[in-house]
């Protein structure tokens, strides 16, 4: 999807967690192996005592100081995540609207499990064009993956989680620091959506809090029942396809020499080593930016996350672009190229 019309990306915010544990301590108190320790390459995980929507709310609110638009112009809140807000039955879009004071907008919850965040920036960049009296749209994520309900460290093969929340203000104008958005791309395999989900049956109620949750226990299960199944020539294929839809819809060659940097999912880095650079390395000459070895992998908030950690780099100038590739269990592959806007 090429956007003609100016989208800008302005103030892209991430809170951490107001904790570091590092791997060292988590290999001390058994939550991770010395082996995988080693593999992953994670130094440390952040981690909060706060309900994820309180980090979102930060978040929100230092981009909309950072842009300068009063909340009150905000016209649609969209809040992505992948975990439990802190209620079962219950709006955390809403939550945010209002405690932001954005009061005439329409909030939304996006739920595209990881991909979320890209998938609440595309949903608020349609909106803003197809709809011009539209105010602007501020996207928000959020997930925190507390113990006993989730095993941040060990639950899951190729990623460790960390807490955390982003927030971006999507608007026609740019305002501070901010990227234009040329185009975005998706591409979903949804004969994946059963790696998640196992061999459990569908329950009647929430679970959170009852048991820990393993997601490795679904893959494995799934990957069980589907020996046959080939989920690294379809990953393969989707970031392939994906990044180079998004740089032909922007109108940008591979190899343009614009293309400052590229940042990917915050993955184990065996993970990107082995699948996901060498995947995107066919089809782009961006140069990779490791990020989130010492955060973990922030559930719905890598992709802004990323930009933010981008714009903060010294050799990223105005005129650049940057590619951002995000991922998500269903499974979801998104691709953005954005243009540094002079501030």
């Amino acid at each position: 999807m090429r956007f003609d019309a100016p989208v800008h990306l302005n103030a892209p915010v991430h809170v951490l967690g107001e904790h570091a544990q590092p791997v060292s301590d988590a290999v001390a108190g058994l939550l991770i192996d010395q082996e995988n320790a080693e593999r992953y390459a994670y130094t440390a995980l952040r981690t909060s005592t706060l309900a994820p929507v309180r980090l979102a709310a930060l978040a929100a609110a230092r981009s909309l100081e950072s842009s300068g638009v009063p909340p009150e112009r905000i016209g649609q809140l969209l809040h992505a995540w992948t975990y439990h807000q802190g209620h079962e039955f219950w709006s955390p879009a809403h939550y945010l609207a209002r405690q932001v004071g954005a009061v005439a907008a329409e909030p939304v919850g996006i739920q595209q499990m990881c991909n979320g965040g890209s998938a609440a920036i595309v949903q608020a960049a349609c909106r803003l064009l197809a709809a011009p009296a539209a105010g602007p749209a501020l996207v928000t994520t959020a997930d925190c993956f507390p113990q006993p309900g989730f095993d941040r460290w060990g639950g899951d093969y190729g990623v460790c989680y960390g807490d955390g929340a982003t927030s971006v203000l999507v608007d026609r104008a740019p305002h501070g620091r901010s990227v234009r958005l040329l185009s975005a791309t998706t591409v979903a395999a949804p004969v994946l959506e059963g790696m998640h989900r196992g061999d459990a049956p569908f329950s009647p109620a929430p679970t959170s809090g009852s048991k820990t949750l393993l997601p490795k226990l679904a893959k494995k299960e799934f990957l069980t029942a589907n020996p046959t199944l080939p989920f690294g020539p379809i990953a393969h294929d989707a970031v392939t396809s994906v990044v180079a839809r998004a740089l032909r819809d922007a109108g940008v060659t591979a190899d343009d020499e614009r293309l400052r940097a590229a940042a990917l999912p915050r993955l184990a880095r065996h993970v990107m080593a082995e699948a996901y650079e060498p995947a995107f390395r066919e089809v782009c000459a961006a140069p990779i930016v490791q990020l989130g070895a010492d955060t973990g992998h922030l559930g719905a908030g890598d992709t802004v996350a990323n930009l933010s950690d981008l714009l903060d780099r010294d050799d990223v100038r105005p005129g650049d672009l940057l590619v951002l590739l995000s991922a998500g269990a269903g499974f979801t592959w998104s691709a953005a190229i954005v243009e540094v806007n002079r501030p």
